[in-house]
């Protein structure tokens, strides 16, 4: 008898190890590939008319154009002083959404804190803020993240250069 009881015992503690086992593999979050990217929108108040060019910078540099994005073709004529920023390394991607839009993809860590410059055909800056951002997460999930996004970031333009 004792051998049968033995061996039985020794079935139902495999079968509840077992059961255990697999309860455990059930919890596990498997997280997908990172897709996501996170947003800054940027919207101008005001006459809008003398915008050429807006711009988002931080410590480690400006925004450039996205290059998935059509740009306006620049005339021939122009010549850059400098190659510019290179779009690789640039914090932010930029595209204009609205004729006072624009939307700006972050690339690396999520800053705290941005400036805003907004600049004219000439090249002249018609207004600049600093902000101070606070990210919310609008997709995926708490434990496998998800892209984020802060609040609008608005400028009211005055109309005269700074």
């Amino acid at each position: 008898m004792r051998s049968k009881w033995g061996i039985c015992r020794s079935a139902v503690v495999f079968m509840v190890a077992g059961m255990q086992l697999t309860a455990c593999g059930m919890a596990d979050v498997v997280c997908p590939a990172v897709g996501w990217v996170s947003t800054i929108t940027v919207r101008l108040e005001g006459d809008v008319t003398a915008v050429s060019n807006l711009e988002l910078c931080t410590a480690e540099g400006c925004s450039v154009p996205d290059l998935a994005t059509p740009q306006p073709a620049s005339p021939k004529s122009e010549v850059p002083d400098s190659p510019g920023p290179s779009p690789s390394m640039a914090p932010f991607a930029a595209s204009q959404t609205a004729v006072n839009a624009w939307l700006f993809t972050v690339r690396g860590l999520l800053p705290h804190e941005v400036t805003t410059r907004v600049l004219a055909n000439d090249g002249s800056l018609l207004a600049q803020q600093q902000s101070r951002l606070e990210w919310t997460r609008v997709g995926g999930s708490e434990k496998c993240g998800g892209p984020l996004t802060t609040h609008p970031i608005t400028l009211q333009l005055s109309g005269r250069p700074q």
